[in-house]
């Protein structure tokens, strides 16, 4: 498995968490605070370690430079997105407002990724330092989620 295997796994994972929340109703307030409660850590801690591991080494590469730094800086308005979903009701349709922002932004950003950003990073990284990245990222990835793990429990 190679990092951009990986990432689309994660890429998977999280269309399938937007779709369920999407889904929810207001009057569905609790399985979506559950949903997001499971959303938020998985998408903090992809674009935390894709940052470190994969984009972190595409900004040292003149040809795919200014991908990785808008790929960061998408990153962090889905941060600053996540942190204020947190802090509201899940049961109104204000965070139903917001969430609808995030999804856009989220889906927008995979789909790039996808169709531009990792074909592009294939013709600068050799495969063994591809898979080389997979492995890094799936500890890290790994010990981050087991980090956040109390902060789950609310």
């Amino acid at each position: 498995m190679d990092i951009y295997e990986i990432i689309i796994a994660d890429h998977e994972k999280a269309r399938r968490l937007l779709g369920q929340i999407k889904k929810t109703k207001d009057s569905d307030g609790e399985k979506r605070s559950k949903l997001f409660a499971e959303l938020k850590p998985e998408l903090m801690m992809h674009q935390h370690v894709e940052e470190g591991v994969f984009y972190s080494k595409l900004k040292e590469i003149d040809d795919t430079r200014d991908d990785a730094l808008e790929a960061i800086n998408e990153h962090h308005v889905v941060d600053g997105l996540l942190e204020e979903l947190d802090a509201m009701p899940t049961d109104n349709d204000e965070w139903r407002a917001k969430f609808g922002v995030l999804k856009e932004l989220v889906e927008h950003h995979m789909r790039e990724e996808e169709e531009e950003f990792l074909p592009d990073a294939k013709k600068v990284l050799d495969a063994d330092l591809a898979r080389e990245m997979a492995e890094i990222y799936q500890q890290k990835k790994t010990a981050g989620l087991d980090a956040l793990e109390p902060m789950q429990a609310k």
